[in-house]
């Protein structure tokens, strides 16, 4: 029951994204579902500058602060954006952050060396961060690229 809410919450994301990007004049599809990277391709229509967008989508319950990641989101990529989606309820719109592929890389990869430097709670070091990420923004970084959807096409 848990992989398939959370799966559903995943396309919610995605659907609320392309949705943002229709409205705001982009042309966007969304890819076969878990076969890269990429989740949507948006185009600027008068540029025909294209992207490719993962959507990274959780809740806002109180419980997480962060968006989970994996090992091949460690890597950078140059036309690849992530736009992280926090849903609320039902009646309200989600918030929208966007990240390049750069800044996210940097920043779990960061905090899986920041997370293997600190010892357990019995003293002994961390072998190792297996292969789960997680990626959380500062408040201020967030505030500074929530629905800031133009930065992908620039």
């Amino acid at each position: 029951m848990e992989a398939n809410k959370n799966k559903n919450l995943g396309n919610a994301g995605e659907f609320y994204v392309l949705a943002q990007l229709a409205q705001r004049g982009y042309i966007a599809g969304k890819t076969d579902d878990g076969q890269t990277l990429i989740d949507i391709i948006a185009t600027e229509p008068d540029t025909l500058n294209t992207v490719n967008i993962q959507v990274k989508t959780r809740t806002i319950d109180g419980r997480k602060s962060s968006w989970l990641m994996s090992l091949k989101n460690e890597q950078a990529f140059e036309k690849l954006w992530y736009v992280v989606v926090e849903v609320g309820d039902d009646d309200v719109l989600p918030n929208f952050f966007i990240f390049s592929s750069k800044e996210v890389s940097d920043s779990i990869k960061q905090r899986l060396i920041d997370y293997l430097a600190k010892p357990k709670k019995d003293g002994t070091p961390r072998k190792s961060g297996g292969s789960i990420r997680h990626f959380e923004p500062s408040e201020e970084f967030k505030a500074e690229r929530k629905n800031n959807w133009e930065i992908m096409f620039k």
